[in-house]
């Protein structure tokens, strides 16, 4: 990476801290407390829906089918070595603790991430943003605020979804090909899990969902160009979003793991 990469990527990376903590700052209580500081209840409403039962389709055919190839994948070497009854276990633990907020982070950039640039990428280009300013009126508070405690709210409740559809998915499998009874399916499954497995995963659902919203937003504010620039924000917005996905759920994986 030359000079001149490396001082565009701090500049860029100084611009979406930026943007995030304004959007913190209209968040705060003592900004709600405030009759010009509140962030309207509606907008926020409208981003719960649109991070939860918009994305629930999805959801539920993405993780249920991983569910059935991880279990099935797991179910021939488990037989080889003869402990075919520790599907349950592993399932439930792969799905909690890595699948499912890992899943869900990778179906919010293809979903929610594309549709926020493409939004604000247009607003922009359209000089809509441009108009909230020239109006004395924050892009951040209308716009970006919304959405992150929008998907601050939705993404715990979609994560936690998440865990009921791939295990559910195990179960289809493990019942179906494998003749295991779903209550014993779910019984070592529940015996397996512990509170702070449930807990990483919630973790890495809200920080995955925060990074996905705010780096879309911080694309869609950048586009220059047109519509062409409209599309390339959108791949970029997706693009970026995935791999700041796996690099944060690597950190938070080693983070959680020295914590013991």
């Amino acid at each position: 990476m030359g000079p001149g990469m490396m001082r565009r990527t701090m500049i860029a990376v100084g611009d979406w801290g930026s943007a995030v903590g304004q959007a913190l700052y209209w968040l705060t209580p003592s900004r709600l407390r405030s009759r010009t500081g509140v962030v309207p209840a509606r907008l926020v409403i409208e981003q719960i829906d649109r991070f939860s039962i918009g994305v629930m389709p999805l959801l539920v055919v993405v993780l249920g089918f991983v569910g059935m190839i991880l279990a099935l994948q797991l179910a021939t070497i488990l037989e080889i070595l003869g402990v075919v009854e520790f599907l349950p276990n592993i399932v439930g633990i792969a799905m909690v603790r890595e699948m499912a907020p890992l899943l869900t982070g990778v179906v919010l950039s293809g979903f929610a991430g594309a549709s926020i640039a493409s939004e604000i990428g247009s607003m922009k280009v359209s000089e809509e943003l441009h108009a909230y300013e020239s109006f004395s009126i924050s892009p951040t508070r209308y716009l970006l605020a919304p959405r992150l405690l929008g998907i601050a709210i939705a993404a715990p409740l979609v994560t936690a979804l998440g865990f009921y559809i791939g295990i559910g998915g195990g179960l289809v499998i493990a019942e179906g090909i494998l003749g295991m009874e779903w209550g014993q399916y779910l019984a070592r499954t529940a015996a397996a899990l512990k509170v702070e497995d449930v807990v990483l995963g919630l973790v890495k659902g809200e920080v995955f969902g925060l990074t996905v919203v705010s780096i879309a937003w911080f694309e869609g504010s950048r586009v220059t160009g047109g519509a062409l620039g409209v599309g390339r924000a959108t791949t970029a917005a997706v693009v970026k979003s995935v791999v700041a996905v796996i690099a944060a759920d690597l950190f938070l994986t080693v983070l959680f793991y020295q914590i013991g």
